[in-house]
């Protein structure tokens, strides 16, 4: 079967103004869309084209414990295989769970919202229990799941088997390296980084020279500056209104080239959740606002140079990528 398409989640970061306020609006648009990943379990094709049977997964990866990591390059993942997690990879495998329990011998295939669900419902848990309850829900990682097919449903497979995967707003998965249950959580980007722009949404990130949304100008790690527990949001605010003023700054070249610019500087905060997980860093960023306040404007060029704003909504993506694709550019 093919992959679902993207289903939204809540917002992986929570982000401030500084100076001037943008719109409520602002926060909803930064919101990054997350696939969940669904490809064929065993008895089934991995064909992207959905046909059942087009291309036998190997049977290694449905034996692959909690911790073994994938990684493929074509679209339909044709050629998935195991790697070392040191190794960048798509997917890491973080358990099996049973839906026999709920759907018995007679039970139709579950369509797509009933796989979403499912997957949400049973991966979350499963995920959480593989990096000891330390899985951050607005973090860089989301859930995924390799699912029966139709056929190996029909055959008595109820086996979900879950992981953890890094996608983008567009459905494609970034590699990433290192064992989720190691590594940071924190949802940022390199300083540098600009990320692109789907209408008026924040899309995959992009080179600066291309119409983007928001550019990353500082990273911030907030254990340092409060390393006795959650801040609330409101002393994180206080601390970083500051603080990325200075970054942006410093990444600008100018202490007024941003706003000099026609652009606004603004921030992450942590949620609690974030924080009991472990993620405590967020990024700074600039970006602009259409000039009816409808939402974000393109962007094209770095805050660093010349930078032209558009004054019109960016151009809808038409076609978007199908869930799952590797991304052929990094984070």
């Amino acid at each position: 079967m093919a992959p679902p398409e993207p289903t939204p989640r809540p917002s992986r970061t929570r982000s401030k103004l500084r100076l001037v306020m943008i719109s409520a609006a602002l926060g909803a648009l930064v919101i990054l869309v997350i696939s969940v990943l669904t490809w064929p379990s065993r008895n089934s094709g991995v064909g992207g084209s959905g046909r059942v049977g087009s291309a036998p997964a190997p049977q290694v990866v449905f034996d692959a414990p909690a911790g073994t990591c994938l990684n493929w390059t074509e679209p339909d993942a044709t050629d998935i295989s195991q790697v070392t997690c040191a190794e960048p990879h798509l997917f890491e495998v973080t358990g099996k769970t049973d839906l026999r329990a709920e759907f018995g011998d007679g039970a139709p295939f579950p369509n797509t919202e009933q796989w979403q669900q499912l997957k949400q419902q049973r991966c979350i848990d499963v995920s959480r229990q593989f990096l000891a309850n330390r899985f951050d829900p607005y973090g860089r990682f989301s859930v995924g799941a390799f699912t029966p097919s139709e056929e190996g449903w029909e055959a008595g497979d109820r086996t979900l088997h879950c992981g953890l995967q890094q996608p983008g707003p567009s459905g494609k998965l970034y590699r990433t390296t290192g064992s989720a249950a190691s590594v940071d959580q924190s949802n940022t980007y390199e300083v540098g980084r600009c990320l692109g722009i789907n209408g008026t949404a924040v899309w995959d990130p992009v080179s600066c020279d291309q119409p983007h949304a928001v550019e990353i100008t500082g990273l911030v790690d907030l254990g340092e500056q409060f390393p006795g527990g959650y801040p609330p949001e409101p002393d994180q605010d206080g601390f970083l209104a500051t603080r990325c003023a200075d970054l942006t700054a410093q990444y600008a070249g100018a202490p007024t080239a941003a706003r000099d610019k026609g652009l606004v500087t603004y921030w992450d905060t942590l949620a609690q959740e974030s924080w009991d997980a472990g993620s405590r860093k967020v990024n700074c960023k600039v970006s602009a606002q259409l000039p009816d306040g409808s939402g974000l404007a393109p962007v094209t060029g770095s805050v660093k140079g010349q930078v032209t704003v558009g004054r019109e909504p960016a151009p809808q993506v038409t076609s978007p990528e199908q869930p799952g694709v590797p991304a052929t550019e990094p984070r």
